[in-house]
Parts: C-alpha cells; sequence; structure tokens
C-alpha cells in the first residue's frame, strides 16, 4: 500500500471506529463524563453521521505469574500450567494442561499439501492430515499419554488458543494468524474481511466432547485474557461498502459516494456477531466511545473489547472505540492500549495510553494520556508494561536517527486523575534531579520485568547491563544498580524477590541462561550462567513465554525448562541438535550461595512423523517427576532423572 492510499485511508475511515457495545450484552452505559481524550457517543443517529461522513471526506493525500490451571478435582500432584505475565490473569494458549488432560490444538496448515520427513530424510508429500484438537490422557506415574478424544476443526478455521474452566473449554478461533502485535498492526491493509470468533464444548466426557456454543465475530482477532469467569478478547474491524470509490479525488465521485452512503444504514456499518446460526450487530451506539482530538493521526479501525462470561456466553458485552492501537496490556482490574502516534516532522514518536477499567462485562473507559517514544515494538513488549497499586509503569523507547545517540529509554508512571477521565504523569526517569540515562548510547531495550515496587531492565550493544530501578516512590524513582555481563537477556523471569532468571543470548551466540543476585538492589551479582550451543542457535521461550515452563520447589529446588535448537560453538552454524533442554535453581533461598545446573535435555529421536531438527511450536509441562514436551501435534515424555529415556509420541 502506497503512502497516499494509506493517507487517504485514514481520512477516509476515522469515523467508523467510533462505537462499541452489544445491543444483547451488560455492560451498561459509559459511566465516565465526556473530559477525556475519548469520549461516549450521544446516540446511534450521531454515530451513523459520524461513519457516513468519514466516508464522504476527499483525499488529501510481581509477582510471579505460574498458572497452574487446575479444572478438576482429580488433578493432584505439582504442575505447570501455562506461564502468564501476572498473577489471576489466564492467558490463550494452543496446547493446555490441567494435570489430568493435555489439550493440543493443530498448526494451522497454509498449504494444500502436508510435508512429512522419513527416518532416513526422504519427504513425502500427500493430503493435509484431518486437523483437531487432540485431548490426552496424562498418567504421569508411568511418565506416558493416551489419546482420549478429539474436537475435529473445519480448514479454514485455526485456533488462535484455548481456555480450561472445569468441564468447559473455551477456544479462541479465527481465519488467520498475523503473529506478534506491534506496528505491524497500525497498517490498514492487514484488515481484509475476516472473522474470528470462540467456541465452548462441554468436556465432562473427553471421549465425547460436545459444542455448546459456537460464535463467529466479523473482525480479526488481536489479543485475548482471562479474569476470573470472564474472557476478553479484542479484536478490529473496518467497514467495506461494495461500490464506494475508496480514492475520491472529484467532486463527481464524492456525490457518488454520498448517494452509495444515502442507501446505508447504521447496521450496515457495523460488525456483527452470529451466536449458534444468529446474526446481530456487535455493538450499539451506548457502548461508543469516539476521539475527543480528530488530529487525523493513525488508522480508522474499529477496536473493540468483547467481554464473555464462560458460563453465560450469550450475556456478552463489547465496548469499542474509534483509534487504531499498537499493543495490549491487561491487569488484573484494567485493559490498557497503546496507539503510536508519530510525529514527522519532528522526526520523534509519542505513544497514547487508553485504560479501559475490567469488572466482569463492565468495561468502561478511564482516561488517557500521551508520553514520547514507543512501547510496542513486537514480540513480548507488554512487559514494558505494569499495574500496581493503581499505577501505569511504563518503559519507553524514543528513536532519533538525527542524533549520534539515536535511541533513549524513558520510564513514565502514571496513575488515574482524580478530578476527570485522565492519567496523569506521576513521574518520569530520567529526569532534571536524576539525569542518568537507562542504557549506554544507543544501546536497545531487551528484557523488562516490573516486580512490585522494582523494575528490571537489559539494555545491549556490545555488553548486557542489567538495571536495577527503586520504584518504592512512584513520585521519584531512581537507578538503584547496575551489572554488567557479556550477552543479553530477552526474558526475565523472578526466581524469589531476591533472584532474578534471564534468558537470551550469549556473547558466542548461544543461548544464555543467567542467574542474578538482586538481593542488595543496589549492587546486582551473577552467581552463574549457562550457554547452550554457539553462533545461529536459539530458543522459542526467547520470545514467547508460553514455551518457558518454571516448576517451583520440586524436591527442595525449582525446575525449568526451555526449548531449544542448537548449532556448534565454532561459529559455522553446523546443526547440533534439537529438543528440551533443563535446568534447576538450587539453594534459592539463600541468594549467596544460589546456583544454575544443567539436568540434561529431551532429545526426541526421528521417527518419520517428527522433523528431528526444528518444530515450529513446542510446549512443555511438568508434573511431579514426569516432564510432557510438546513439539508441534506429538506429545513426549521423560522422567525429569532420566530424560534421556523418552517416551512416545503420543
Amino acid at each position: 500500500m502506497n503512502q497516499m492510499h494509506r493517507i487517504f485511508l485514514v481520512s477516509v475511515l476515522l469515523a467508523v471506529a467510533g462505537c462499541g457495545g452489544n445491543s444483547s450484552g451488560n455492560g451498561g452505559s459509559p459511566d465516565v463524563p465526556a473530559a477525556g481524550l475519548l469520549s461516549p457517543i450521544s446516540s446511534a443517529a450521531a454515530l451513523e453521521a459520524s461513519i457516513k461522513s468519514g466516508l464522504t471526506v476527499v483525499s488529501s493525500s510481581e509477582q510471579l505469574a505460574l498458572a497452574a490451571d487446575i479444572s478438576s478435582g482429580a488433578a493432584s500432584g505439582n504442575f505447570t500450567g501455562t506461564y502468564t505475565q501476572e498473577k489471576n490473569v489466564d492467558e490463550f494458549d494452543a496446547v493446555r494442561y490441567d494435570g489430568a488432560h493435555l489439550f493440543v490444538a493443530p498448526r494451522r496448515y497454509y498449504y494444500c499439501c502436508f510435508i512429512a520427513t522419513d527416518a532416513d530424510g526422504a519427504t513425502n508429500t500427500g493430503a493435509a492430515p484431518v486437523r483437531s484438537i487432540r485431548i490426552l490422557s496424562t498418567d504421569p506415574d508411568n511418565g506416558s499419554a493416551t489419546l482420549a478424544g478429539t474436537i475435529p476443526l473445519e480448514d479454514n478455521i485455526s485456533v488462535q488458543g484455548m481456555y480450561l474452566d472445569g468441564e468447559r473449554m473455551f477456544a479462541l478461533t479465527g481465519e488467520s494468524i498475523y503473529g506478534s502485535y506491534g506496528q505491524l498492526w497500525a497498517d490498514i491493509a492487514i484488515w481484509a474481511p475476516e472473522q474470528l470468533g470462540f467456541r465452548i464444548y462441554d468436556i465432562s466426557d473427553t471421549g465425547n466432547p460436545l459444542l455448546e456454543i459456537d460464535v463467529r465475530i466479523d473482525g480479526v482477532f488481536v489479543e485475548s485474557r482471562r479474569i476470573g469467569n470472564t474472557v476478553y478478547i479484542v479484536s478490529r474491524y473496518t467497514p467495506y461498502i461494495d461500490g464506494l470509490n475508496y480514492y475520491v479525488a472529484t467532486p463527481e465521485q464524492k456525490t457518488q459516494n454520498e448517494q452509495i452512503l444515502a442507501g446505508v444504514s447504521l447496521s450496515d456499518l457495523l460488525p456483527k456477531i452470529t451466536v449458534n446460526g444468529e446474526t446481530s450487530d456487535l455493538v450499539a451506539p451506548e457502548r461508543c466511545y469516539a476521539t475527543t482530538q480528530d488530529d487525523g493521526v493513525g488508522y480508522a479501525v474499529l477496536t473493540s473489547i468483547t467481554a464473555v462470561p464462560i458460563d453465560n456466553p450469550t450475556a456478552f458485552s463489547t465496548t469499542c472505540y474509534n483509534e487504531e492501537s499498537y499493543g495490549v496490556y491487561v491487569s488484573e482490574n484494567a485493559l490498557y492500549f497503546t496507539e503510536f502516534r508519530p510525529d514527522t516532522a519532528a522526526s520523534r514518536d509519542t505513544t497514547r495510553i487508553h485504560k479501559f477499567a475490567l469488572s466482569g462485562t463492565r468495561v468502561h473507559y478511564r482516561g488517557s494520556a500521551d508520553i514520547d517514544g514507543t512501547v510496542w515494538r513486537g514480540g513480548q513488549a507488554d512487559f514494558r508494561m505494569s499495574e500496581h497499586a493503581g499505577d501505569l509503569r511504563i518503559l519507553a523507547s524514543q528513536f532519533d536517527w538525527t542524533n549520534e545517540d539515536f535511541v533513549d529509554h524513558k520510564l513514565y508512571i502514571l496513575r488515574e486523575s482524580t478530578v476527570g477521565p485522565d492519567l496523569d504523569i506521576v513521574s518520569t526517569l530520567p529526569n532534571a534531579q536524576r539525569p542518568e540515562e537507562i542504557g549506554k548510547p544507543n544501546e536497545s531495550l531487551y528484557g523488562v520485568r516490573f516486580l512490585a515496587d522494582r523494575a528490571y531492565a537489559v539494555t545491549f550493544l556490545q555488553i548486557d547491563p542489567l538495571y536495577a530501578l527503586d520504584l518504592s516512590n512512584p513520585a521519584d524513582p531512581f537507578i538503584a544498580g547496575e551489572l554488567e555481563v557479556t550477552g543479553f537477556s530477552d526474558f526475565l523471569h523472578p526466581v524469589t524477590d531476591d533472584l532474578l532468571l534471564g534468558l537470551g543470548t550469549g556473547a558466542n551466540g548461544g543461548v544464555k541462561l543467567e542467574l542474578f543476585d538482586v538481593s542488595n538492589i543496589s549492587q546486582p551479582l551473577s552467581r552463574g550462567s549457562a550457554t547452550l550451543g554457539g553462533r545461529g542457535s536459539h530458543s522459542e521461550a526467547r520470545y514467547d513465554r508460553h514455551a518457558f515452563t518454571y516448576q517451583v520447589n520440586a524436591g527442595g529446588v525449582d525446575r525449568l525448562a526451555i526449548p531449544a535448537t542448537l548449532y556448534s560453538f565454532d561459529g559455522l552454524y553446523n546443526y547440533l541438535q534439537s529438543g528440551l533442554y533443563l535446568f534447576e535453581i538450587r539453594d534459592k533461598n539463600t541468594p549467596m550461595v544460589a546456583s544454575l545446573a544443567s539436568a540434561g535435555s529431551i532429545i526426541p529421536p526421528a521417527d518419520g512423523t517428527t522433523v528431528p531438527f526444528y518444530a515450529n511450536r513446542n510446549r512443555s509441562f511438568i508434573h511431579n517427576d514426569t516432564v510432557y514436551y510438546v513439539r508441534d501435534e506429538a506429545v513426549w515424555a521423560a522422567f525429569w532423572q532420566s530424560p534421556t529415556i523418552v517416551n512416545g509420541p503420543f
């Protein structure tokens, strides 16, 4: 899409997304006065006029979050679930474990044919296999699993992820997978007419799962979280009007558009939701918010939050607003959108933050703020945001390619205003009183983790400074300590209040784990590291936390597992092996003697169904002393004490 087309689409569709709600929902009307950057839509007529007006514009060119996911009273023992950023905020994933059953959704097959690799390396091409969610009953005592049931899927449906809730399974569906959220999502070119949705299954009898509800929604799936009984689904939608000239350049074309729109109703402009075959509008004016600063910045799309009670899914509520966003962070009490707003003239970027409070199906706008820099650049950038005691803490990066030092990182602490729907900036760092920068000149920001009244940030250019920030006084945050080591960490995991684990890349290009002692925040120390492979080695857990597995206090030690594909240490990119690598953290309650130790690896053998050197998706779950390793659709198992003896595939 060329720049003129993009600019035009902004002006043409800016008013389209100014809506929100659900005619069948029970979320109630917006309860915040129209004094912030978003304001409630006044009426259906106002919403329709706003959309049609836009379509006639002439172009002017801390906590440790390890969800156990216990869904059955029969489940017992120490088992891990899906890794999450926030405590009590569940995250969807395409592989789930509840202590009794593994649920494995298929990957999306984009091509007509399925390619398998034989044990001798030959490839066989044939029709794609039948796609279904597999349900496996696990037996951790014997290190095995058996197929208990399947849920068939249509060829055009992909499962974005699942939630488990007692005897129900909530599956998020979509027609496409666009990958990591980020600045790509600001390009309206990818918002082709599509559908997302969800299905809820009764899995009380895993051998015969029953579909309870099938819901399809116009738009594209973006993000989801589950808090308690409510699943929140974020989606985006852009209306398409058949025959409308989207390149309005002449008065005649403008007149033609006006004539077409005269026969278009508000319902024709809104996304639909279809529940068990019955279709209605997804949104309604009483649940709509529109920007109060129509400055033409950003791409016009409908950004929606649909809140679905798992036990009563038809009582959903949808809230929407009329600005694009390129990132989502969800705390236990609120959902925050980040909106990218480039200032081309000043060669600087800003990010607008919108806060929506969450309480069951009630979703209400609470305020907004603008900060300098960008927050979301794809990957796990939601770790750059954290809510604590009602404050939102953010680490943003400002790029200015005209300066010799082209990037600066800045901490912001935001708080709801007491006088209106706004987010006040409580403090920033660096500032005039504390000018020390976060990061050396030209160092990019990698791993970030906010934990209670501390924050840890890793920057990197040639070395890896780990910065420890003291946030105990939100009005006066400061850099408390710094540690320089080789390599860098993309992902940071809290072991205890005094120990931090980093996962990233070593100086030689291998996959590196490092244990940091932060008991004295002013003097962080390394308590040891381990490096897997050489240059070219990689681990999915570096950029997808769901591939990282952590089991707390198993036999006096903590255990962790990461998948990795390893190449030779000589830098010649010679393939070594691919599998699941096991580690232990010992003496964690005594930081000065705590250590990181290898516990071996699980390397599935080549058997004609599994490509031995690569997997698109890796997950693992530890149940007592048994490790279940999921490579794509295949499941393997081994005991922690003897990982070289591998059972499967199941």
